[in-house]
């Protein structure tokens, strides 16, 4: 799946059968953290920051001090720029439809009064597709499980026996023999619906859609029948990613708000990730003009979508949760993969992307300002930054240690880390009480004082991502090979000419 606040995800696998079960006791029942500990340390930081300022004034040079915290005051005005835009979004539909509300993009009429019980839902399907998932179809089919009447799944030029497994344990499933990507697949699965559903959910291998007692607000089937009443093209859900590890604690709070702020401030211009309920129309037509590459597919769908007048929400009523990578460099090759991707549909498909701004003030802010002008375009002054910081922090280090390695000039100054970070503080440990759920505050505290290294160090995937797009166009060949990159290259050879194993689509009679 994708998101950054544009792009998607996946992940090492578990040990098959029990992993979901083992997922969601660290989903719920996480040994909590005292939030005294990291905001006691962000009040120390924030003194250092106050001591550092006094006893260097006298090389301190203001340029250089707002050139070393651009992505700072960037992030800053743009997180404070959302949170206003949104509550001007539904300021009268919270009042009247209380909290819930408040978890949408839009005033979605559907969703006031807070109705419990039974909802009328017209039929839908939940779709996903699959290759090589052998080893953990178990953990897959108990995520699964409780929505199984409506799952289609096709496996996409599988090489092990995925799909025969689940053809006998009784699941709808599309064996191909052709490797066609997730767009492809999905357009082919599409063909073998239903008449009568109208309504898609897409999902990825490695996502759990959570109940009420894990994060949603809402039942599924509400959240599925209130899309459907609104005539929309698409709504995403919010993505929360499951617990396991360090590295699971900074992309909780990058995912938080990425969705809570970024795509919750967009209205009806929303983005959708790898997990979004589509109207089946608008899906099929949007993967009819699809590039079929599974770089930031899911950007690639949002453009087709907005370009034609159509309209995508945000609905954080509905939490599913997947897995984020566990090692640094399983990390670094996501992001790589996301930031080439992004880049890729922007020049490709600019002229539309310029046709979705010119729709309303901050549809131009989002799509133009913030990822065009900010994200891609001051991308040079953002690493010119980095390295600026990166140098303070050795002129810290330098103090600290009293090595008078490093001479004394403006450029070279602890005072600029020093208010990074002391700024980054400050927004980390507002986020964290502003826009982070609850019940998740515990799990996501610790990392706090330390969130903006985490920031800093995205400049290297992001720079390489469009670094690769760079080498592509001059050369032909990337710098750096990315996982997404492997799977694109995957194929399988036709057995015969539908490339499928079977002339229909697999489906127990019972389920028919």
């Amino acid at each position: 799946m994708q998101d950054n606040p544009v792009v998607a995800r996946t992940a090492p696998a578990r040990t098959a059968g029990g992993g979901a079960a083992r997922g969601r006791e660290r989903f719920d029942t996480q040994r909590p953290w005292s939030l005294f500990a990291p905001l006691s340390v962000c009040v120390l930081l924030v003194g250092w920051v106050a001591l550092s300022a006094a006893n260097d004034q006298d090389d301190f040079s203001l340029l250089l001090y707002g050139l070393a915290n651009l992505i700072v005051f960037a992030d800053a005005i743009d997180f404070g720029l959302r949170l206003y835009v949104h509550r001007r979004h539904t300021a009268a539909a919270s009042e009247l439809g209380g909290a819930d509300m408040r978890q949408l993009s839009i005033d979605l009429a559907g969703a006031r009064g807070g109705r419990t019980g039974a909802v009328a839902v017209r039929p839908y399907a939940i779709v996903a597709s699959i290759f090589n998932l052998e080893d953990r179809l178990d953990e897959f089919m108990e995520r699964l499980q409780p929505y199984r009447e409506h799952v289609w799944l096709i496996s996409d030029g599988s090489t092990d026996n995925t799909a025969k497994r689940l053809s006998q344990a009784g699941w709808r499933c599309l064996d191909e023999d052709v490797n066609r990507h997730k767009p492809g697949a999905l357009l082919r699965l599409l063909t073998t619906l239903p008449a009568r559903i109208e309504t898609v959910m897409v999902i990825d291998p490695d996502v759990k859609i959570c109940g009420r007692h894990e994060g949603s607000a809402v039942e599924f089937e509400r959240v599925i029948a209130d899309f459907q009443r609104s005539g929309a093209a698409a709504a995403c859900p919010r993505v929360a990613i499951e617990r396991d590890g360090f590295l699971g604690r900074f992309q909780a709070l990058e995912y938080a708000l990425a969705f809570v702020v970024g795509r919750r401030s967009l209205a009806d211009f929303g983005i959708t990730s790898g997990v979004s309920i589509y109207r089946r129309d608008a899906l099929q037509r949007a993967l009819d003009q699809h590039s079929l590459s599974i770089y930031a597919e899911d950007l690639e769908n949002t453009v087709i979508l907005l370009r034609d007048g159509e309209r995508i929400y945000y609905d954080g009523r509905l939490v599913v949760s997947t897995e984020g990578p566990v090692s640094l460099r399983h990390w670094f090759s996501q992001r790589v993969g996301w930031y080439y991707g992004l880049l890729r549909v922007y020049t490709q498909r600019f002229h539309e992307v310029w046709g979705i701004g010119r729709r309303a003030p901050f549809a131009m802010y989002n799509y133009i300002g913030y990822i065009g002008v900010l994200g891609l375009g001051l991308h040079l002054l953002r690493i010119m930054s980095a390295a600026l910081l990166l140098v303070s922090i050795g002129a810290v280090l330098d103090h600290l240690f009293v090595l008078n390695l490093l001479p004394e000039v403006s450029a070279i100054n602890p005072v600029y880390f020093a208010g990074a970070v002391g700024g980054y503080l400050t927004l980390g440990a507002l986020a964290l009480f502003v826009v982070v759920p609850k019940r998740e505050r515990a799990y996501i505290a610790p990392i706090v004082p330390v969130y903006f290294l985490y920031v800093l160090l995205h400049i290297a995937p992001i720079t390489v991502g469009f670094g690769n797009w760079v080498a592509l166009r001059l050369w032909g060949r990337r710098l750096y090979r990315d996982h997404y990159q492997e799977r694109e290259e995957r194929t399988a050879l036709p057995i015969n000419g539908l490339g499928s194993r079977s002339a229909a689509l697999r489906v127990p009679a019972t389920l028919r």
